[in-house]
């Protein structure tokens, strides 16, 4: 992983309703900005990343 890859990385936050930099505790991560906990998607692309993976997953076997 190069350092631009490590800085450029991003997480969606809820309450800023974008993907945001964050901090990473053992846990959870949260906001730079509003110091809400965030997650890997916003729920539209959880839901295409998991239509895809399942389409891949039948493929594969």
């Amino acid at each position: 992983m190069s350092t631009q890859d490590f800085y450029g990385e991003r997480k969606w936050c809820e309450q800023c309703k974008q993907y945001v930099r964050y901090l990473m505790s053992m846990d959870h991560s949260f906001c730079v900005d509003c110091g809400t906990k965030v997650r890997l998607f916003n729920k539209d692309d959880q839901s295409r990343f998991s239509d895809t993976v399942q389409r891949h997953r039948w493929q594969a076997s």
